[in-house]
């Protein structure tokens, strides 16, 4: 059995063809899908400024962390979960797009940025916390996230349109 195989299984299944074929379920999804991005990447967005020292450098670095990301991991919950109801609605045109594939990938890179951070640099930000300057590590990490949501963005909005 091929990946493409298995695609078009999903994609065949009732309930993912009837959101395909629905008038009105795919533009919901798709914009709770926004709507989960965007409740996301805003947040992620102001602690990345912050790691950066571009907003808010009078504020802790641990205390705009714990006021942001509960609203990220909310959005990147329900973005997530409306993402995989969309993909198997189209699972072939995902499986045959370039952009989906950038996609997933760079979402794997941006958690995989999001880990490195936060188990390494940000477990010693007692020690810098208060500072205006982050760490470069901590610049580096808060850089490398904005680079990577932009081009998840990009790459859906690519995926959609193509």
């Amino acid at each position: 059995m091929s990946v493409l195989s298995v695609c078009e299984w999903i994609q065949n299944l009732p309930w993912a063809s009837g959101v395909k074929h629905s008038a009105w379920q795919f533009p919901v999804i798709e914009s709770i899908h926004s709507l989960g991005l965007s409740a996301m990447l805003w947040p992620t967005a102001i602690l990345d400024l912050r790691l950066l020292g571009l907003v808010m450098p009078q504020r802790p670095v641990s205390q705009v962390a714990a006021q942001f990301l509960p609203w990220t991991w909310t959005g990147f919950t329900l973005m997530i979960l409306s993402g995989v109801v969309l993909f198997c609605s189209e699972a072939v045109k995902c499986y045959n797009s370039p952009f989906f594939l950038t996609k997933m990938v760079l979402l794997g890179v941006a958690g995989l940025n999001a880990l490195v951070f936060h188990y390494t640099v940000f477990r010693g930000v007692n020690a810098w916390d208060w500072d205006s300057q982050t760490p470069w590590r901590a610049k580096l990490a808060g850089a490398c996230s904005l680079l990577i949501w932009v081009g998840v963005v990009a790459m859906g909005r690519a995926l959609a349109y193509a």
